[in-house]
C-alpha cells in the first residue's frame, strides 16, 4: 500500500491493487488457486509443477485446506478470481498463517464483491452498482470507494442518514 500523497489522484490509498503475477524463482512450491478455468492467468503456465486448485471441482474447499495447512517457507499462492473470491482466499490463507509477501491476488474476471455494511455488520456479496439495500437489516447503503483488507470488503454506510431505518420501519 502506498500512503495517500503518493496514490494515483484518481484512486485512493484504500482501494486494493491487482497486477498480473510474475513467477517467482526462489519459490520451491506454487499454489495456484482460481475461481474457475475463465480466471486461469497465462503465468501459470510458466510455472514449474504448481498445484492448480480450481474453485469450481468438487473437493476444491478440502485440496485448499490440505494445502494451505502444509504450505512451508518458499511456498507461493497466487489467487485469480473476482474480488469476493480473491479476498476469502486471501482471508483463509493468511489465517493459515502466509504471509503478504507469499500471496499474489489477481482480479481476472469480473463478478460479486464483498461489502460490509456498518449497520448489522454483515458482509454480503453485491455488483459493482453503487447502491444496495442490506440483506442483514433492509437498510439502503451506499457502497464506499473505501476498502477494508482486514475484512476484504468495501465500506456499505447509509444513503439517507435522517431515516437510516426507513426500509425497517415502513
Amino acid at each position: 500500500m502506498t500512503d495517500r500523497h503518493s496514490a494515483a489522484p484518481d484512486r485512493l490509498h484504500s482501494l486494493p491493487r491487482y497486477r498480473q503475477p510474475l513467477p517467482r524463482n526462489s519459490v520451491t512450491r506454487h499454489i495456484v488457486v482460481m475461481q474457475s478455468a475463465a480466471a486461469c492467468s497465462p503465468v501459470v503456465g510458466e510455472l514449474e509443477q504448481p498445484l492448480v486448485l480450481n474453485g469450481e471441482n468438487a473437493d476444491f474447499s478440502r485440496r485448499l485446506q490440505r494445502a494451505l495447512v502444509s504450505a512451508t517457507v518458499g511456498s507461493h499462492l497466487y489467487i485469480m478470481g473476482d474480488e469476493a473470491f480473491i479476498w476469502r482466499i486471501y482471508g483463509e490463507a493468511r489465517s493459515a498463517g502466509l504471509e503478504n509477501d507469499e500471496i499474489d491476488m489477481t482480479h481476472t474476471i469480473a463478478g460479486a464483491r464483498l461489502v460490509y455494511c456498518v449497520h448489522c455488520g454483515l458482509t454480503q456479496a453485491a455488483g459493482p452498482e453503487s447502491l444496495l439495500i442490506c440483506i442483514g437489516c433492509d437498510v439502503g447503503l451506499e457502497v464506499r470507494e473505501h476498502f477494508s483488507r482486514r475484512l476484504g470488503a468495501y465500506l456499505g454506510v447509509c444513503t439517507n442518514p435522517d431515516q437510516p431505518y426507513a426500509g425497517v420501519r415502513s
